[in-house]
């Protein structure tokens, strides 16, 4: 079992999401600690948000997915209901009706499904459809409005809270394998609040 899910996890760890918002970004590799497999896995991600914001404004993100690369391991025959959990930032508010995919984003063989929701201030994003053995996959883009509602000088951090994902393998059937950053909730890039202009 720890073999099977060493080596499938070592492909999830190289599974990337972009997001774009603006032009300046960074690129960060977030510890993760998953429920099974071998422990010092990775998952990295580029964020892009604009530097600089005002209190009252909304601003919008969009996240990209980024090709996951061959996902393969002795025993494995696919990985299905991949999930992505993402939390609204304190100090902003989720536009109604803002949270979207974007149609034709992402690859044919998980766009089917593929579903958002949000509950909590928690933003998820869950791909049902089947990644064959051998196969890869990039889930689909997406993106959301917030509004800005903290005072001026305050940061706003993107938040990256999750990954799940489960591996049906010979033998042993279907198996849920969560990955958690540490620490827990992951803040990656922030925005800086500004006065509102006069």
């Amino acid at each position: 079992m720890r073999r099977l899910f060493h080596g499938l996890l070592a492909g999830l760890s190289t599974l990337c999401l972009s997001l774009a918002v603006q032009a300046d970004g960074a690129r960060y590799s977030i510890p993760i600690e998953c429920s099974k497999g071998p422990s010092d896995q990775r998952h990295k991600v580029l964020v892009l948000v604009p530097a600089t914001t005002t209190v009252g404004s909304t601003i919008k993100v969009r996240i990209d997915g980024v090709n996951s690369g061959e996902i393969s391991h002795t025993g494995l025959n696919y990985i299905f209901d991949m999930g992505y959990e993402w939390a609204v930032p304190k100090g902003t508010e989720l536009v109604d009706g803002s949270l979207k995919i974007l149609p034709g984003s992402g690859t044919a063989n998980v766009r089917k499904g593929a579903r958002l929701s949000e509950k909590g201030s928690i933003i998820s994003m869950l791909l049902p459809a089947r990644v064959e053995s051998g196969g890869n996959y990039t889930h689909p883009s997406f993106e959301f409005e917030l509004k800005v509602t903290p005072a001026a000088g305050t940061k706003i951090s993107q938040v990256f809270r999750r990954y799940k994902v489960t591996a049906n393998a010979f033998i042993v059937g279907d198996v849920k394998t969560t990955c958690d950053p540490r620490p827990k909730p992951y803040h990656l890039a922030a925005t800086k609040v500004e006065p509102a202009a006069k």
